[in-house]
Order: structure tokens, then C-alpha cells, then sequence
């Protein structure tokens, strides 16, 4: 899987590395354990953001200072020789990096909906997340995992797991999580980082949340509509309150939840969850975007309620 990848990589002397626009933890958690292990390698490497805000949002991640030349100047994204990306499914999704990905190129994802745009992908979709793919590279490199590998590791699977409790998950995602525990990663920390560490500005974006979510189909279907006013009036923004997106999935009795923010302009965000048996990427995928099986999502230039509408037409004939 990794052989082609492996030997341009090792020809590579500077390497930039991407993920996809407001990347979530397993990106993040991916690009920056495989920027550590280039560097370990003897590479130059960094990684370059769409919006540099995700550093703030996962303060916990190990490498994110800039890569320095050693004349101390930073390592330029255009001097670099080969630009790999990780955990983003097609090329639009880079946002403002969309442009930058040319040339000597790698993609390393696992979304069943990827849409090739590299000149090698690395893919397998039957893994939880990115950071397992990741974690093999780097073992197929025969790079030493430090523990600041193995935090990033364990961000980026325990992030796009739930905590290890999606069906995504495999034998195979818990031995990987178990060996990057015994090579140091402070997985207490992480977990808590992740999972129980709230500001009060998103407690208050909760609140606001819970009084708009509405619920359909018997209560098999929920939605929470938000704008960019109910950000504001909680003091946060819609990027650091990503995690809001598994609230209305937490309702009892729901089997699909529906999270739609509208943004600056005509741009709607659609996030979809399921607890059963309904694919929502495919239903994503119908609407011009993706994702996994029970995590997927679409960006559309439709007013939000028209969206949604669209969305629970599709819904109600999946929910019998």
C-alpha cells in the first residue's frame, strides 16, 4: 500500500504538508505526527493550515512550531518539493490551500467517498481514521514513534472514533491505540482534552443550541439550525465549537441528526450523524459532498431551511 508513497517520500528533501479546511482531530492530529516523523527522517517539513485558528482550537497537539532552514529562516511552502495531505476526501475541501497542491503530490485518506486528485493516494476506507493510516506509514518507514507522535497519534484516532465507541472502529484501531500507548502518549490528557474540556462561551452556545433543535419523523430525526448570530451572542466561534455537531445525535431515540449552519453570504454547511443503519455519505454524496457512513457532510449555496428540507425529503423515504 505504502511502497510508491515510501520512495517518493524518501526523495522529497523539503515537504509540506495539508489537511482539509477547518480540520477537525484527526487531521490535525495526523499532519502533525506526520511531520514530526519527516523530520525525525532528516526531511524539511511543516505543515500549512488553511486558517491557522486550529492551532488555538488544539493547543494540546505536539510540532506545531515552524520549521526553521538553518540560516533560521522558515521553511517556505513554494520551495517545497513534495506536498502531501491527509484525512481530506477531494480537492476542494483544502479551501485556500486548494491552488498550493500541485506538482510532486501524495494523498493519505480513508473516506469511502474520496475523490482522487494526488499523483499517489494512499487509501483505505475500512480504517477508523486517518491516524491509523498514519501510524502505519510511519511504522513502514521504520521511524522510532516518540511519545509526541504518539499523542498526535492518539488524538487523531481517539477523535474520529468518539472515544472508541463508533462502529468504524476495529481490533486493529485498539492494538494501534494499545502500542501507542506503551511508546509514551499522555492518553489521559488527550481523551480529556478532547472530550471534557469546555469553555464557557460553548456551554453557552449549548444553551443556545438545545432551545432550537427540532425533531421529526417520530423523533427518529433531529435538527439543530444554527447562525452566525448565535455564535456571536455566545462569544465563540463555529470552527472552536465543532463538537456541537454530535449534540442532537445524543437525543434519545434519534437515528439521524441534521446540523446546518448558514455562513457569511449564501454558503450552508450540512453536517449529517447516524446511530443506525441509514448511510449518510451517500446521502452527502447526492448533494455534492461526503464523508463516512455514519459522519458525512455537503456544503451547498442554498438558504439553510431549503437545505434542510431537501435533506429530510431524502430522510424520511431512509426512515421507515
Amino acid at each position: 500500500m505504502f511502497t510508491q508513497a515510501i520512495e517518493t517520500i524518501k526523495s522529497a528533501s523539503k515537504i509540506a504538508v495539508y489537511t482539509h479546511k477547518n480540520p477537525d482531530g484527526d487531521a490535525m492530529g495526523s499532519a502533525y505526527a506526520l511531520k514530526l516523523a519527516l523530520l525525525s527522517l532528516g526531511k524539511l517539513a511543516d505543515v500549512y493550515l488553511d486558517d491557522g485558528n486550529s492551532v488555538k482550537l488544539f493547543a494540546f497537539t505536539k510540532g506545531v512550531e515552524v520549521c526553521l532552514l538553518d540560516n533560521g529562516e522558515k521553511l517556505l511552502e513554494n520551495d517545497c518539493d513534495l506536498r502531501i495531505c491527509v484525512d481530506c476526501a477531494d480537492k476542494k475541501r483544502l479551501g485556500l490551500k486548494f491552488s498550493n497542491f500541485t506538482g510532486n503530490t501524495i494523498a493519505i485518506d480513508h473516506h469511502m467517498t474520496h475523490e482522487e486528485f494526488a499523483n499517489i493516494t494512499v487509501l483505505d476506507g475500512n480504517v477508523a481514521s486517518c491516524g491509523e493510516l498514519v501510524y502505519k506509514l510511519i511504522c513502514e518507514l521504520e521511524i522510532e514513534i516518540t511519545t509526541d507522535i504518539a499523542d498526535n497519534l492518539y488524538m487523531a484516532i481517539a477523535a474520529d472514533t468518539g472515544g472508541f465507541k463508533y462502529q468504524a472502529v476495529t481490533a486493529d484501531t485498539m492494538r494501534i491505540a494499545g502500542d501507542l500507548i506503551d511508546k509514551g502518549a499522555n492518553f489521559t490528557e488527550v481523551m480529556r482534552q478532547i472530550f471534557d474540556v469546555y469553555s464557557m462561551e460553548y456551554l453557552k452556545l449549548i444553551k443556545i443550541a438545545i432551545d432550537k433543535i427540532k425533531l421529526y419523523n417520530n423523533g427518529k430525526i433531529a435538527v439543530l439550525p444554527l447562525e452566525g448570530k448565535d455564535y456571536v451572542k455566545a462569544g465563540i466561534s463555529e470552527q472552536v465549537a465543532d463538537r456541537i455537531v454530535d449534540l442532537p445525535r445524543n437525543i434519545d431515540g434519534v437515528e439521524v441528526s441534521i446540523y446546518v449552519r448558514q455562513r457569511k453570504g449564501a454558503e450552508t454547511k450540512v453536517s449529517l450523524r447516524a446511530n443506525g443503519n441509514v448511510n449518510v455519505a451517500e446521502i452527502a454524496r447526492n448533494f455534492g459532498g461526503g464523508g463516512h457512513i455514519r459522519a458525512a457532510g455537503f456544503e451547498t449555496r442554498k438558504k439553510s431551511e431549503i437545505a434542510v428540507r431537501e435533506v429530510l425529503e431524502v430522510l424520511r423515504g431512509e426512515l421507515v
